[in-house]
C-alpha cells in the first residue's frame, strides 16, 4: 500500500509542477513570444521536471531499500 501511495504522491508532484511550468510558459509566450527567454525557460522547466523526476525516483529508491 505504501508504493501506492508515494506513487500517486509522485505522480500529484510532477501534474503540480507541469502545471506551473506550463503556466510561466504561457505568460512568457504571451507576452514576447517565440523568443529567446521563451527558449531559455522552455529549458529551465524541462531540466526542473527532470531533476524532480530524478529526486523522486531517488527518494522511493532509497526508502524502498531502507524498508527492506
Amino acid at each position: 500500500m505504501w508504493r501506492f501511495g508515494f506513487a500517486l504522491w509522485a505522480t500529484w508532484q510532477m501534474v503540480r509542477w507541469a502545471i506551473v511550468g506550463a503556466a510561466v510558459l504561457f505568460v512568457l509566450y504571451l507576452w514576447g513570444g517565440f523568443n529567446g527567454a521563451f527558449i531559455l525557460a522552455v529549458f529551465g522547466v524541462g531540466l526542473g521536471l527532470f531533476g524532480l523526476k530524478r529526486t523522486l525516483a531517488n527518494l522511493y529508491r532509497r526508502e524502498l531499500a531502507e524498508r527492506r
